[in-house]
């Protein structure tokens, strides 16, 4: 009898903490949305589950405008507790919103200023540039001059050797139209973009096309983005990168809460997760640079970063898209 007494005891025991712990494991589940390639989450997520000591479930990939378009249909009933991975100009703009749950990470103190918000609302934790690639190769065979500046682009001894993505579909390409219009202005920038659209012989859906199409010989020169061109030139292409004296734009990968986030602690955790010099240096295995300083991405190179205002390209981009769309037709 006391044996069965002992044994009841300890299956009402076992009952009674699984409804207790039940719910609690069950909420640990850290729920995000991204724009990160599907290879790139396989990847992270796992390494990211170990640091935070919790499930990630994480969205299937979406382009930049697909998330955005998400986020901004559910407010403020999200369906994530945050965003792993979407584009600084959305975040800057979901911030002025007040969609996201400040948060200030101790990880982050030592993290220069310019990556991440104030009020810890969001944190950019890598970043990729805009740059000019050319084939060094046919510059020398049909005698043309080494470009150095956005401005040099507009030279019609490059008529029909330039290649760019489409601002349509490509964020590059919109980073690149965008950069000219805020280091020349709107009526100059117009006025430039003309000018190298006499010169463009393809406009392509893809940032990363025009690198592979120099790289091949197709054309002398392209704008692309700093991990298509180096990852080539690496690869022993004979392209060269060039960032624009002018400067170039960037775009910030972040990651913010959102409003109404049901795992605050596993959010927060891997936030302080991507600010460490073991999450950084992890990123930077996959991506073109990190914020924390001294810890290397795939580029090597230090790009002459422009003061480049994200908001203002989030807030201006259907306008300049219809823009483009009304002058500029191949």
């Amino acid at each position: 009898m006391k044996r069965k007494s002992f044994w009841l005891i300890s299956i009402v025991f076992v009952i009674s903490f699984l409804m207790v712990t039940l719910p609690a494991q069950a909420g640990k589940v850290l729920k995000v949305y991204t724009n990160a390639d599907v290879n790139e989450m396989e990847k992270w997520a796992p390494e990211a589950e170990k640091a935070i000591g919790m499930k990630i479930h994480w969205s299937p990939r979406m382009s930049s405008n697909e998330l955005w378009s998400k986020v901004q249909a559910e407010a403020p009933n999200f369906q994530a507790d945050m965003i792993w991975g979407f584009m600084n100009s959305d975040a800057l703009i979901g911030t002025a919103r007040g969609l996201f749950i400040p948060y200030e990470s101790p990880a982050w103190a030592d993290i220069p200023a310019k990556f991440k918000d104030p009020q810890g609302n969001w944190y950019g934790y890598n970043y990729w540039f805009a740059a000019v690639v050319v084939n060094k190769n046919l510059l020398k065979e049909k005698n043309l001059p080494m470009p150095k500046s956005w401005v040099d682009l507009t030279n019609p001894i490059y008529k029909g050797e330039i290649v760019m993505p489409n601002p349509g579909t490509s964020g590059t390409a919109f980073l690149s139209v965008a950069a000219i219009m805020q280091l020349f202005g709107e009526k100059k920038g117009w006025e430039i973009l003309e000018k190298i659209d006499k010169n463009v012989a393809q406009y392509t859906k893809s940032g990363s096309r025009p690198s592979q199409l120099v790289a091949q010989g197709e054309y002398a020169i392209g704008i692309s983005w700093d991990q298509a061109i180096y990852g080539r030139m690496e690869k022993g292409f004979p392209i060269i990168g060039i960032v624009p004296t002018e400067g170039t734009s960037f775009d910030l990968e972040s990651v913010a809460i959102l409003k109404g986030c049901k795992n605050l602690e596993g959010a927060q955790k891997l936030i302080d997760w991507l600010g460490t010099k073991e999450g950084q240096t992890f990123i930077g295995t996959f991506r073109s640079k990190v914020t924390r300083p001294g810890i290397p991405g795939k580029v090597s190179l230090d790009p002459n970063l422009m003061k480049y205002d994200a908001k203002w390209s989030g807030e201006n981009k259907k306008r300049i898209m219809s823009e483009w769309k009304k002058r500029f037709r191949k």
